[in-house]
């Protein structure tokens, strides 16, 4: 990053606040500041606490320690914990001599208005890193693959006991009872932990339940409806995440089902050919909705808009991904150039309210020539 005019100021735990920790390369649970004036020059102020490992583990220019400040007074003495927070924060200004500071756009409006209220100028912004967290270096590309290799292991869980499990009386049975959405959750979840990652949720989902993109399970799984499985974990060391998505089935499926996955695999092929650097993200979704068109389903996106059917295309194509499920830049009907060096998703889907929804997600990296397919997992529909 080079040298900016007005410093960065960061205020947060790093578990959940992603700019701090890829400005830092520290995972804290608790509170830290951090002054970034571009490049080498960037101070991370800690507890006592952390102070020994922060000085072992980040990536900055200088730690500091927060009892320089008095802090623990500044604690007993604050009213609320909040108080106190704003009042370390502006010690540590006044300690970094700094006279107006930038901030994020979900900065503390508690500490914002004392830093004001003391004649520090703050402006907030919503971009900042954007431009340097979209281009992934080589080696966050291969922490994003490792990520990516992991949840395909831990997918594989799920298809394995749906292959294995036993069809009885419309449903799937698994170890003595109907297997369940929960079920799998579980096992792919086991498996993650096991390869030391983790994830917010993971979609297990079969069936019409499966016709809402982002329901995390269903009470049973049906014989010959679709079963979404959407897996996304993170490392739980680099913090980097993936994403992929399979949709499988045992036994025969209706034939409207059968099309809706011959028009889904082909869609995301044909945005995964699409995907290239200088395309613009919303032709790679038009992509997928120009074979949904052919197919005779229509898309959100208003030129597609206007075709009848009862499974539709219902949400975007793709996003980025790094230290955040979802990033810069959106793969939909916005208008965004993609870059060499982005990584993001391409997963069309079909949604039918009476049958369920089939969606293929596959992560991949724009490369000079197109793309990098990362999801390497078979895109095979019928178990049987």
């Amino acid at each position: 990053m080079s040298s900016v005019q007005t410093p960065i100021l960061l205020f947060g735990e790093s578990y959940h606040h992603p700019n701090i920790f890829y400005r830092t390369g520290f995972l804290a649970p608790d509170p830290v500041v951090v002054v970034d004036r571009g490049g080498d020059d960037t101070v991370l102020w800690t507890s006592r606490l952390e102070e020994g490992r922060a000085r072992k583990e980040a990536r900055v220019g200088r730690v500091r320690c927060t009892e320089e400040l008095d802090w623990a007074e500044k604690m007993s003495r604050a009213g609320a914990e909040q108080d106190a927070w704003a009042v370390l924060v502006e010690s540590i200004c006044r300690a970094e001599e700094l006279g107006g500071v930038v901030v994020e756009g979900d900065f503390p409006v508690i500490i914002a208005d004392h830093l004001r209220g003391h004649d520090l100028e703050v402006r907030a912004r919503g971009d900042l890193y954007r431009r340097e967290r979209r281009i992934k270096t080589a080696q966050e590309v291969e922490w994003i693959a490792a990520t990516e290799r992991a949840g395909m292991d831990g997918l594989q869980r799920a298809i394995d006991i749906i292959t294995a499990a036993e069809i009885r009386d419309g449903l799937l049975w698994h170890e003595g009872r109907p297997l369940s959405g929960e079920d799998l959750v579980l096992a792919v979840e086991a498996r993650l932990l096991e390869l030391g990652c983790a994830t917010s949720d993971s979609i297990c989902c079969g069936g019409p339940d499966s016709a809402d993109p982002h329901r995390r399970t269903s009470d049973v799984v049906r014989v010959g409806l679709p079963i979404v499985l959407d897996i996304f974990p993170f490392d739980k060391t680099t913090r980097y995440w993936g994403d992929m998505t399979r949709t499988v089935v045992r036994g025969t499926p209706p034939p409207e089902v059968e099309a809706m996955w011959d028009a889904v695999l082909e869609a995301q092929q044909a945005g995964l050919d699409a995907v290239r650097p200088g395309a613009n993200g919303r032709d790679v979704h038009y992509a997928c909705c120009d074979v949904f068109a052919r197919r005779g389903y229509g898309s959100l996106a208003k030129p597609y808009r206007h075709i009848e059917s009862e499974a539709r295309f219902i949400h975007g194509t793709g996003h980025g991904l790094g230290l955040e499920i979802h990033e810069y830049p959106r793969v939909g009907d916005v208008d965004v150039t993609l870059e060499l060096g982005d990584v993001v998703t391409v997963e069309p889907g079909l949604y039918n309210p009476r049958l369920g929804g089939i969606r293929i997600e596959d992560l991949v990296v724009v490369t000079e020539d197109g793309c990098r397919n990362l999801t390497t997992l078979e895109k095979r529909f019928r178990l049987d």
